[in-house]
């Protein structure tokens, strides 16, 4: 629906998970006005498809994406990851993954390797995850870029 702004999906699919159908049908027809999508405890994980990290990185008017207590996984950690390097309106990601995939999200939100790779990172989103992901720490992409910046240059 057009009007729909905040959607919440908590613990409705288990076994099979929420399935790519329903996830594409959400997705597509979630609405021009939708800021908050909830969907925690609901077994999903990119294992069949990449539709969620696709949906990020078309830039959608999204805000807040709490995907907590599903079934990614490291290697779905890197495919959010490179959506999120195209996106600049998602403000808050709650996810779990392993290590290696919290690694990957906070480079995609903070890689101070280079100059180059600190203006390639997301200034926007604030990543709660289980062990936390350090990087963007404020609302304002400028402090946070001005701050990953100073940190590269100071080092």
């Amino acid at each position: 629906h057009p009007f729909v702004k905040d959607v919440s999906i908590i613990d409705c699919f288990s076994g099979d998970g929420l399935g790519d159908e329903m996830l594409r049908t959400l997705l597509s027809t979630g609405g021009p006005k939708l800021e908050t999508l909830t969907m925690s405890s609901n077994n999903i994980s990119s294992v069949e498809s990449t539709l969620l990290p696709d949906f990020l990185a078309t830039n959608p008017r999204l805000i807040l994406l709490d995907l907590s207590d599903n079934e990614f996984n490291d290697n779905d950690a890197v495919f959010i990851a490179n959506a999120l390097r195209s996106n600049t309106t998602l403000k808050s990601l709650v996810i779990e993954v392993g290590d290696d995939g919290n690694e990957t999200l906070r480079v995609a939100v903070c890689d101070e390797s280079s100059l180059n790779s600190v203006a390639d990172s997301n200034h926007s989103c604030l990543i709660e995850a289980e062990y936390g992901v350090d990087g963007n720490e404020t609302d304002s992409r400028e402090i946070n870029r001005s701050r990953k910046i100073y940190s590269l240059l100071a080092s």
